[in-house]
């Protein structure tokens, strides 16, 4: 891998606070899976009891439906989620890594992955989850939802064009000796 600044050119800023973005985005990912992997019911049942306590009252009170039933049901969608957003981490993550060396195809993937995050995130905000899982699910929007903007903008496609000159000279150079 070679550094955007191995080019001898000027590192952008656009380009650092896109992958810097990615990366915050794909970090909270990350953590929102682990977390539901490593704690499971345990991070779940309090927010079920909520939700019992106040919309599900009725069901709970008829003795229909208990914390244990709920927490149960919800497991199998939270551990899916939990797989998807440690997919989706991973692939970003590496993905931001490689925008921060002005790597056009990165820019790509990221775009891709960040549609995904931003989609599950959201899905995730509307959905009863513990708060902390929120906050990660919000950080995770706010910041794939920047970078889409922030790595396309000018700056970002001169600092990509002027990479790509820079190592299509160096083989230039090479296969000229």
């Amino acid at each position: 891998m070679s550094s955007y600044s191995s080019t001898g050119a000027r590192r952008s800023r656009t380009l650092t606070v896109g992958g810097g973005l990615g990366l915050l985005g794909a970090l909270s990912g990350l953590l929102w899976g682990a977390m539901v992997l490593v704690q499971g019911e345990s991070l779940i049942r309090p927010a079920v009891q909520e939700y019992l306590q106040t919309e599900g009252r009725d069901l709970a009170s008829s003795g229909l439906l208990t914390v244990d039933d709920l927490t149960g049901i919800a497991m199998p969608s939270f551990t899916t989620r939990a797989a998807i957003w440690l997919v989706i981490g991973v692939v970003t993550l590496v993905s931001a890594a490689m925008v921060l060396a002005a790597h056009n195809w990165a820019r790509v993937v990221l775009t891709v992955f960040a549609v995904f995050g931003i989609g599950l995130g959201l899905r995730d905000l509307i959905d009863v989850n513990p708060a902390l899982l929120n906050a990660f699910d919000a950080i995770a929007v706010v910041s794939l939802l920047a970078v889409l903007v922030v790595q396309w903008l000018p700056g970002a496609n001169r600092a990509v064009r002027a990479r790509k000159n820079a190592v299509i000279a160096r083989k230039a150079a090479a296969f000229a000796v």
